[in-house]
């Protein structure tokens, strides 16, 4: 094989499955079209691709179409059964034309007659394409808003937020111009956690808190603060209109990883890149690529690049790529390794292409071709680079746009790292080479068998067998003292990673553990008996900061429970809660660092047992636990945390809010694997997992869930609108 060969394959078939014309016709064939007369709107990089799949399910129901898009993306359009009226934007940064079209959405939507219905087909590029600014605001304004987000690598929640203030169409203005009564938006997702709040600024999601949006992050902008002042505020919360995601990253990612295993090669899908600038993103995923187990790795997402004040020609896949060589040539090649990181868009920043790849050996990891590399990235001018190898992933219209993808394939662990992988317990495991062929990317690498591996034959009769993962978990789950557990998880999962440990079938039975390991204090206590103190105190913000890491810990706990009791399971549950322990014990340990900032430890206030007793009501199914402990106790975290981190802000605790911050994001992603893995289970048990979901929280915890929801993050942490009407439902009054 020589070039990107499979690697390219598998990203075209990820960009295949999640193209707008297929991810909008299979949404639609299953639902019946309106019998009112059908109005259509497509805002995005992937509005001729949706409105092709609208027209194949639904054309003889559609009465007009409105359709922003850029420039050249109708080549291979066809003809229609109804008329289309085709706008171009202009993107990354708004434009003439991009007011132009913001003013025709706007006319559009307000021509729906209230009796008639609208869909709505809404992906990426839709916040520039089209725009409609706030009354004062000025196109040169706008520009300069945008060119500083871009520039300052910022969460996209936080430049959203933004956008809205300068905009009547975004942060659910476009809503607020309908008057039909039936709107349905089908939504392709190019952000983390697939908010629809996100994805175009939100044009039809009104955003549950303003507070972001008031204030303006530093950008290198000094009139921000002024016009904000100026500009109106965001409006209330409104009616938002039910949307429906039909393609993300996660759907391009299990493609890629499916196809792989489909091909006899192990593969593992780790989500999107860590919350970091390129620079720690390629840090960290070097340092777990050096050890990793051989076999296809799959990630997605955008690492945000900050630009110089003189950048050249590159764009966010080119420039991580960029980064992942230089950062592998500087460690000598560890491994065999073959990478591709592209946009999905085919359009990866100014590049002219869809990304670039490298495998081991092209380039040479000379002296020459770092200085090259050390050039290129600091001038942010990574596309010359790539070119020169003749190693560009072309850019081509690709029908939908679902953030970036980075797909590694790796051949056996190097011999000579001389590393030994660590167990939880911090002593050093064995390792057996994998069955390829040294050198050799493609070879299978399959998860080691402990029993294999380790089972005595003719003449080696000393070796012992290792423990497995689950009984390690279990003795990282008896660690009484919160720092060493902290440091068991950490060794636990890199063990794990490093293929330094493996289920092994005849590791212990599980027990009961009525109580698993914690240290003596806090004194436990009823709920009810814990004191309620305001955070205008700084005994009240103790109080709470102490109440979150008594729930960090708790959580640590339960994951480890969860990989330690229910067996039979695929090997990526257990990885998915190992990187869950993992995540908890890092939470604890900023909170622990943050109390101590404050005067307190970990244990100076009392604590409540609530989520280790639902975890021992749960210990015999692993269903109802990932139901009952994910689902709806953690995922009240998603809920109440917004509210605290609003009332840290009044009270001026900014270095708690942060923490808080950090907390809140990756709870999400907590929640979305125990919803997971419960539908996982219910469809293997061949029940409906909504159904299912909605009976056990009436058998266990009727009417105890109560509002308000946070449903932007609870529909991004894998609940259904149904299930999120019916926990309305089921609540009562708040």
């Amino acid at each position: 094989m020589t070039g990107a060969g499979r690697l390219l394959d598998w990203y075209h078939a990820a960009l295949e499955a999640v193209h707008g014309r297929k991810a909008v016709r299979l949404a639609l064939a299953d639902e019946a079209p309106p019998v009112r007369p059908l109005h259509l709107l497509a805002l995005g990089k992937a509005a001729e691709a949706m409105l092709r799949g609208a027209a194949a399910a639904w054309g003889a129901v559609i009465t007009r179409a409105l359709v922003v898009a850029p420039k050249g993306s109708e080549g291979r359009v066809g003809r229609l059964p109804f008329p289309v009226r085709r706008l171009s934007g202009n993107h990354p940064v708004p434009g003439a034309e991009s007011l132009a079209a913001g003013a025709a959405v706007a006319e559009f939507l307000q021509g729906v007659p209230p009796d008639d219905a609208l869909l709505v087909l809404l992906s990426g590029g839709a916040s520039s394409l089209a725009e409609w600014p706030q009354p004062g605001v000025n196109l040169a304004e706008l520009r300069k808003l945008n060119e500083h987000l871009l520039a300052a690598g910022l969460d996209i929640r936080v430049m959203n937020a933004l956008r809205g203030r300068f905009s009547r169409l975004k942060a659910g203005g476009a809503a607020g111009l309908c008057r039909s009564a039936d709107v349905r938006i089908l939504f392709i997702s190019d952000v983390p956690g697939d908010s629809p709040a996100s994805v175009g600024s939100g044009p039809f999601w009104s955003p549950e808190s303003t507070a972001v949006a008031m204030t303006g992050p530093e950008i290198g902008w000094p009139e921000l603060e002024t016009l904000l002042r100026r500009l109106p505020p965001p409006p209330a919360a409104g009616h938002r209109p039910i949307h429906r995601l039909v393609a993300g990253n996660g759907d391009a990612r299990a493609v890629v990883r499916r196809t792989a295993r489909a091909e006899g090669l192990d593969a593992w899908d780790h989500g999107l890149f860590p919350e970091a600038l390129g620079l720690p993103v390629a840090r960290q995923l070097v340092r777990f690529l050096r050890h990793a187990p051989a076999g296809v790795h799959v990630w997605g997402g955008e690492a945000p690049v900050p630009l110089p004040a003189r950048s050249g020609r590159g764009g966010r896949a080119q420039h991580l790529a960029a980064l992942l060589l230089l950062l592998w040539l500087s460690r000598r090649s560890p491994r065999p390794i073959a990478v591709l990181s592209a946009a999905t868009d085919g359009v990866d920043g100014n590049s002219g292409a869809a990304g670039a790849w490298f495998r081991d050996g092209r380039p040479e990891g000379d002296a020459g071709t770092r200085t090259l590399l050390r050039q290129a990235l600091r001038g942010a001018d990574t596309a010359a680079f790539w070119e020169g190898l003749g190693q560009v992933v072309s850019g081509r219209e690709t029908g939908t746009n679902v953030m970036d993808l980075l797909i590694v394939q790796l051949g056996p662990v190097a011999a000579a790292t001389g590393r030994k992988p660590a167990d939880a317990a911090g002593q050093a495991v064995s390792s057996v080479a994998g069955a390829g062929t040294p050198g050799d990317p493609l070879a299978r690498q399959p998860r080691r068998s402990v029993d294999a591996a380790t089972k005595p034959s003719a003449g080696v009769s000393s070796l012992r067998r290792q423990p497995g993962v689950q009984a390690m978990a279990l003795r990282a789950l008896q660690v009484r003292d919160p720092a060493r557990k902290c440091a068991c998880v950490e060794r636990l999962l890199e063990a794990w990673h490093t293929n330094g440990l493996s289920i092994v079938p005849d590791d212990p039975p599980p027990t009961r553990i009525e109580i698993p390991g914690r240290p003596e204090r806090p004194q436990l206590v009823r709920p009810q008996e814990l004191p309620r103190r305001g955070l205008h105190t700084l005994r009240g913000r103790q109080a709470l900061l102490h109440a979150v890491a008594h729930i960090e810990f708790n959580a640590i706990n339960l994951a480890l429970d969860a990989v330690y009791r229910f067996r039979d399971l695929p090997a990526e549950y257990v990885s998915d809660w190992l990187q869950v322990a993992a995540e908890e014990a890092r939470h604890f340990q900023l909170l622990a660092q943050r109390l101590k900032q404050i005067g307190i430890a970990y244990g100076d206030f009392p604590a409540h047992n609530g989520l280790w007793e639902m975890a021992v009501k749960t210990d015999v199914d692993p269903m109802e636990r990932m139901a009952l402990v994910p689902r709806v106790l953690e995922a009240r975290g998603l809920d109440v945390t917004p509210g605290m981190i609003q009332r840290l802000q009044a009270a001026g605790d900014a270095d708690s809010v942060a923490v808080l911050e950090v907390i809140q994001r990756e709870e999400v992603s907590h929640v979305a694997i125990g919803s997971h893995w419960f539908r996982h289970l219910a469809v293997q048990r061949g029940l409906d997992p909504e159904q299912t979901f909605l009976d056990l929280l009436a058998r266990h915890m009727p009417g105890r869930v109560r509002p308000p929801f946070a449903l932007d993050a609870r529909l991004a942490a894998g609940f259904s609108l149904r299930e999120m009407q019916a926990l309305e439902d089921q609540a009562g009054p708040g």
